[in-house]
């Protein structure tokens, strides 16, 4: 027998023994972490209480009951924000958002919503105004492809 092949063989054994002494804490860590893992920590609130800010795991006390916005509360504040946030924009140039009769019989709606998709400013406000799905119109001001074909 060679030198390599003592030593491998020597190795061999010496791995099996070891393998055979630590197996059991082995198994037994990993039973260990396998239990720990199916334990999740709860959720940590960010109370601010008397003007000092505390982390916890309870609920945040509260004086009153919470009440949850009902739908009509929610969508009220929605087209509100939307409104102050159009008010605060400098008015545009609008050009006119008819498309001529003659040209909107060229375009029908084939799935394509993106401006990269378009070939010109009277396609594309077509299909702002004919198809459903297009995203075109990123500021909602009714001006369709601002950057790439209906620049004011």
């Amino acid at each position: 027998m060679n030198t390599c092949a003592r030593y491998s063989a020597l190795f061999v054994r010496i791995g099996h023994k070891t393998m055979r002494n630590i197996s059991l804490p082995l198994y037994a860590f990993a039973a260990l972490v396998s239990i720990a893992s199916g334990v999740h920590a709860a959720p940590i609130n960010k109370c601010v209480i008397n003007g000092s800010v505390t982390y916890q795991q309870e609920p945040c006390p509260s004086t009153q009951a919470r009440k949850d916005p009902t739908l009509e509360e929610l969508n009220a504040a929605e087209r509100k924000r939307r409104a102050e946030a159009a008010s605060s924009r400098a008015p545009l140039p609008r050009e006119a958002s008819t498309v001529p009769t003659a040209v909107s019989g060229s375009f029908r709606c084939d799935g394509r919503k993106y401006c990269s998709q378009m070939t010109s400013c009277a396609e594309s406000k077509y299909f702002l105004a004919h198809c459903p799905g297009v995203k075109m119109d990123g500021d909602n001001d009714g001006i369709p492809c601002e950057e790439q074909w209906c620049r004011p």
